[in-house]
């Protein structure tokens, strides 16, 4: 079973984080993925990997957008290189990141031939030739140049081919991204909330396509997870209301619900969307919060005392998740409060699921 948290900042300031998550227990340790918005997320990477011994590495979420499949294979590896073993690639379709590029998230079709290419790059495996995902579509095939010889297949060579291999790890919601995930990921991270009932729906849509389309390599399955530790319900409610409302919308992106929910879920769902503004993104108190209810909070976020948190998350454990990214609580109005909760989780939930 792993524990992932997240960070952001200036490389320093990431190793900072690395080190203080090695010692507090966590398995992991993800940086942001966003051009116009946070440092190089490799070079944070990297630092962290150089300031730790056991901690994984990885991005949250990378996009297709900002780097052919071949570059960010070779930032990732590279990584790998520093890390020794201990990175992993997740990627997504793309939002906020790709938002302030001016653009949606990854059409699906897109979204599948670009991560079938850069699993291929991540198992250093040689593959055909594609101007389009190498080369964005802008440059002629090397065969007008009239070479006596030159390369037949794209594949890593010289230092790269020496460096162990990078897992893949897809972040999915709705039931389409969960196939393309089902297809090409090592492991699947699904980002639809900790209720047991939505969590088991996006396992069975993983595994029913699976095999349908003859899957027979490991997965490992994990879920993204909002997590208050707290005897203040309503604090921690207020907490993490940021986070819901953002990972709420993933389930209703483009307006309507794409899985699993009841009908007073989906219309909260879709108020979320229509609500949404960009520059609130995960921010407690974002118009888009406002449109949760209580109830709703409760289900998709874990949010209670200790015995409560280490309850909700052993149900997901019993589902068949053994890996976990822990969105924690917003530090903006209640500081003191986060920190306890973060205290909290490394000292006494993460040890008894163990």
């Amino acid at each position: 079973m792993e524990f992932w948290t997240t960070t952001h900042g200036l490389p320093a300031a990431v190793a900072e984080a690395a080190i203080s998550a090695e010692e507090n227990g966590w398995d992991g340790l993800s940086v942001p993925y966003a051009p116009t918005m946070a440092p190089d997320p490799y070079v944070c990477l990297a630092a962290a990997a150089v300031a730790t011994d056991k901690l994984k590495v990885g991005t949250w979420v990378a996009t297709p957008a900002s780097h052919t499949p071949a570059s960010a294979a070779g930032s990732i590896k590279t990584v790998q290189a520093v890390a020794e073993g201990r990175a992993v690639f997740p990627i997504g379709r793309g939002d906020s990141a790709l938002a302030y590029l001016g653009m949606a998230p990854a059409p699906l079709g897109f979204f599948e031939a670009y991560v079938s290419r850069l699993r291929n790059y991540l198992q250093n495996e040689p593959q055909a030739f594609d101007y389009d995902l190498d080369g964005g579509g802008h440059f002629p095939p090397i065969s007008g140049i009239g070479l006596a010889q030159g390369p037949t297949d794209a594949r890593f060579g010289l230092h790269m081919e020496k460096i162990a291999s990078v897992p893949l790890d897809m972040v999915a919601t709705g039931p389409r991204v969960i196939g393309i995930a089902a297809r090409h990921a090592d492991y699947i991270s699904f980002a639809v909330g900790a209720d047991p009932t939505r969590i088991a729906w996006a396992l069975d849509k993983a595994k029913t396509e699976r095999e349908r389309a003859g899957v027979s390599r490991p997965v490992t399955y994990g879920a993204w997870v909002p997590v208050v530790v707290t005897d203040d319900l309503a604090a921690g409610r207020r907490m993490l209301s940021g986070s819901v409302a953002s990972m709420a919308r993933f389930s209703a992106m483009h307006g309507k619900t794409v899985n699993l929910s009841t009908e007073v879920d989906r219309k909260i769902y879709e108020n979320v969307h229509d609500a949404y503004e960009m520059q609130a993104h995960f921010r407690e108190g974002s118009p888009q919060s406002k449109q949760l209810t209580e109830d709703f909070v409760d289900r998709f976020a874990i949010i209670g005392p200790v015995e409560h948190c280490v309850s909700r998350l052993q149900a997901l454990v019993d589902l068949g998740m053994e890996r976990f990214i822990i969105s924690g609580a917003s530090v903006e109005t209640t500081p003191d409060l986060a920190a306890a909760s973060d205290q909290k989780f490394t000292s006494e939930v993460i040890p008894a699921l163990r």
